[in-house]
């Protein structure tokens, strides 16, 4: 039986890596190899996006998958987030089986490098605003149930 490295398991929900902000990716990343495990990951275990952090690895980085198109982001930020915002049902790899309302920003001005090191700036709506926004907050230690209205009222304690 043969071993595929690319494809790592998930790390409980109550791992460090999950509850800290990722600083910026380490200056001798191999951006490649990341792109292809955060893909090859996301992929088995179902996802729409992945963040770095929630495969147990240190780096900024996250795939999404939205619009049938994958895009693997290095250092996102979130440069402007619209005064409209919308509630919707998510769901987490981190926390399988659980779906909350997250009342979000509709549409936001992301930046981010791709593998290459080439700088991105798009507007992002619908969808693939919403899953950029959940995997940046990965990076940014948030937890999804932090944003949830459900958990907050069913779980006071850990919001």
């Amino acid at each position: 039986m043969e071993c595929d490295l690319t494809i790592r398991d998930l790390v409980p929900s109550d791992n460090y890596l999950l509850h800290h902000r990722v600083d910026c990716c380490s200056y001798h990343l191999d951006r490649k190899e990341l792109s292809k495990i955060l893909i090859e990951s996301m992929i088995h275990h179902n996802g729409v996006g992945l963040s770095a952090n929630q495969i147990g690895i240190w780096e900024r980085a996250f795939v999404i998958l939205a619009d049938e198109e994958i895009t693997v982001c290095f250092n996102p930020k979130i440069i402007k987030a619209y005064a409209k915002k919308i509630s919707f049902e998510e769901g987490c790899l981190t926390y399988p089986d659980q779906f909350y309302e997250v009342i979000r920003p509709a549409s936001i001005v992301a930046k981010w490098e791709d593998e290459d090191g080439k700088i991105h700036k798009e507007k992002l709506t619908g969808f693939k605003a919403r899953v950029f926004q959940h995997e940046y907050d990965h990076l940014e230690g948030v937890d999804f149930l932090e944003r949830s209205t459900g958990y907050a009222d069913i779980h006071p304690e850990k919001t």
